[in-house]
């Protein structure tokens, strides 16, 4: 049969180009976070060195790319160099193969030594994709392995070797000493995004310090050109001291920590040679509520060193046997009946902890190169198994904090079962639009529609609503009443807080939606500004400190609820007045908003004639004792009244705001302790 030319347009890649023109086909992506996949490649080399006992040090730099980030060019990807104090990358003759090693390990896809176990007891590194793709995806790289004494380099260009491999003695200094440097800059033609954006330094400090923390001892040092000094990684007390650094606000007073190993096989007939896979778990609990008043949990499940970010068989394995561990204790406990049982999230929301699972590299069968999962039905089995006895011996050894421990479940699990049903209850009464018939005790809306010229007044309690209400001015100020001091969303769960009557009608006024999130709650409205039916949110109490304490508290449910509020310029808060200052030969009262301010207004009356006989002095009792005349004059007129916007502290520091608001509210009694402290020598050095 004739053959016909140019069938179809079929075409074939080969060698570098299967990379450089399908790099989300090995890297996930062709961005940044594909570049940084193919780098990881290149560092977890060394990590598997590292593990299986050859050096101790991993030098990590990255120097800037030329060009300008700006421009409409954009620039150069930046320089990276992984360094080592491993055996040495081979480069040598290869006999069996008949060509270098180093084309092996750079020029060759599934080239690897790691299919022999008797190299690598486990490793990540595996297929023989990651160091050749990398090199293939670069725009050059250049590679200096020493071993035997000697120190032999190569160069590359856009995935092809330039020149010979040069080989020469190592300096008298490192006679005897082996490692590996490569040092390489992604391609933007592969890469293109990084035209534009950099690989953050931060976002390389989390996986090197996952890294670090695996291999007990393990130093990584990591020098940016953004920093002005190396940041050293290490951990001599491996994933316990890992664990011992989330945060200060720890249940149990020593990390608990266990290992095991188990023999067999992912399939009797098919692969009947068994294999050994090796388990480590360690463990504390937190106590402690993060951001929307969730717990702090913390769970890395890793393989080999690889973080199982997509699942597999190990996630589900713990997942069942820590679910089943806490749910036959808390039963043999009496904590709950005979038919109910926890989920994952009641025990994960206060957990943390760090699993490794470890086998050989030939055997492991990992979902895909991006190496995020892994699919062995026998590691699953084994490690499901581990994770259950492990758990239920310590926790049935251990009844007292145990006790403590399993209450805290319940209470997530109690949680979880109150978010279904307030999620409905939520959602139905959100969704409602305010109207006349459909609005919030006591509250009173004003007629103007343009909403930059509407301002909703939050008073303290129905007592004060008198006389706003007479204050105010209808057209464009409205008033909302609370009943009672706001729940500390700081200090509950958000199925809690939106539980709380007086905040689902706060936020059906405000009808702009909620930020916060919650494993409990779904579907709530999502905020949009555009949506917010207020120019002005002006929070009113009294000057005293219950009313400095909901002002507080209110502060700090638009903070976990709805922050962008508070980012657009749109909370405010009302200064009331605590002195009205009268004198019989002026008609209108002067108001003082501290004791400085009521001083400066007495001195001014005593140097127009006046004297103390003629002068009345009235301390603000509260809003509901104020007539409406001063409630007008003082507090609402926008000609005479005080308005302060709620800003973050420092130009726009959201983490500073939180951590005061978690000092004064929450339950971190020595950082409000130390706050307090410095508030005084604040006010000891101004005087």
């Amino acid at each position: 049969m004739a053959k016909k030319k140019g069938s179809r347009g079929m075409k074939r890649l080969r060698d570098e180009q299967q990379v450089r023109q399908r790099p989300g086909v090995i890297f996930g992506t062709n961005d940044e976070q594909g570049a940084l996949n193919g780098i990881n490649e290149i560092v977890d080399n060394s990590i598997d060195e590292a593990r299986e006992g050859h050096g101790s040090v991993i030098n990590y730099t990255v120097e800037r790319g030329e060009g300008d980030i700006k421009s409409a060019e954009g620039k150069q990807a930046d320089i990276f160099t992984i360094e080592d104090q491993g055996r040495g990358l081979p480069m040598d003759w290869n006999e069996d193969e008949e060509m270098y090693d180093w084309e092996l390990a750079l020029c060759t896809m599934y080239a690897s030594g790691k299919y022999d176990s008797e190299q690598y007891t486990q490793s990540l590194g595996l297929n023989g994709l990651g160091l050749t793709s990398m090199q293939y995806a670069s725009s050059f790289m250049d590679v200096y392995s020493a071993y035997d004494d000697k120190l032999h380099y190569m160069h590359f260009e856009k995935g092809r070797p330039v020149g010979e491999m040069k080989v020469t003695p190592l300096p008298e200094e490192y006679k005897g000493k082996t490692g590996t440097r490569i040092r390489f800059q992604p391609d933007v033609e592969v890469f293109p995004a990084l035209r534009h954006k950099d690989i953050l330094p931060e976002i390389i400090l989390i996986s090197l310090r996952k890294q670090a923390m695996q291999i007990a001892g393990l130093t990584i040092n990591f020098t940016h050109y953004s920093y002005n000094h190396t940041v050293t990684l290490c951990y001599n007390g491996g994933i316990i001291e890992y664990i011992d650094s989330l945060t200060d606000k720890l249940m149990l007073n020593k990390t608990v920590y266990f290992e095991d190993s188990a023999v067999g096989t992912d399939d009797p007939v098919a692969m009947p040679e068994e294999y050994t896979v090796n388990m480590k778990m360690a463990f504390n609990f937190s106590r402690g509520l993060g951001e929307n008043g969730n717990s702090i949990g913390v769970i890395e499940i890793y393989h080999n060193s690889s973080h199982m970010f997509e699942g597999g068989t190990t996630v589900q394995g713990f997942e069942k046997g820590i679910t089943q561990a806490f749910t036959d204790v808390a039963k043999a406990m009496g904590k709950i009946g005979k038919s109910e049982r926890f989920v994952y999230s009641d025990i994960a929301d206060i957990m943390l902890c760090v699993c490794m699972t470890g086998a050989p590299g030939f055997r492991t069968s990992f979902k895909n190169q991006t190496k995020g999962a892994i699919t062995n039905p026998f590691i699953g089995k084994a490690f499901a198994q581990f994770v259950y006895d492990k758990m239920r011996y310590w926790l049935e050894q251990n009844q007292t904090v145990a006790g403590k421990i399993v209450n805290e479940v319940v209470t997530n699990k109690k949680a979880r079962e109150e978010g279904a049903e307030v999620s409905k209850k939520v959602i139905n009464k959100l969704s409602k639009a305010v109207s006349f018939g459909n609005k919030p005790k006591d509250f009173k809306d004003c007629s103007t529609k343009i909403i930059r010229d509407r301002e909703l007044y939050i008073v303290e309690g129905r007592s004060a609503l008198g006389s706003v209400k007479l204050a105010c001015n209808p057209k464009f100020q409205a008033v909302l009443p609370l009943r009672g001091k706001p729940i500390n969303c700081l200090k509950e769960k958000l199925s809690r807080v939106l539980n709380n009557e007086v905040i689902t009608d706060l936020y059906r006024v405000l009808q702009c939606g909620i930020e916060a999130k919650s494993d409990y709650i779904d579907n709530l409205p999502k905020f949009d500004i555009l949506k917010l039916n207020w120019g002005k949110i002006i929070i009113c109490t009294d000057a005293d400190v219950d009313g400095m304490h909901i002002r507080c508290l209110l502060i700090l449910m638009f903070l976990i609820l709805s922050p962008s509020l508070i980012k657009y310029g749109k909370v405010y808060i009302a200064e009331t007045p605590l002195f009205e200052i009268s004198w019989k030969k002026e008609k209108r009262s002067r108001f003082a908003f501290n004791d400085a301010e009521k001083e400066a207004v007495l001195n001014d009356l005593y140097a127009l004639g006046a004297n103390d006989k003629d002068i009345t002095v009235q301390r603000s009792k509260g809003l509901g004792e104020n007539d409406p005349e001063m409630m007008s004059e003082s507090t609402m007129n926008p000609l005479t009244r005080r308005l302060v916007p709620v800003e973050y502290p420092d130009g726009g520091d959201e983490q500073m705001m939180h951590d005061l608001l978690n000092a004064l509210l929450g339950d971190d009694i020595e950082s409000r302790r130390e706050l307090i402290e410095q508030y005084f020598e604040m006010i000891d050095e101004a005087e």
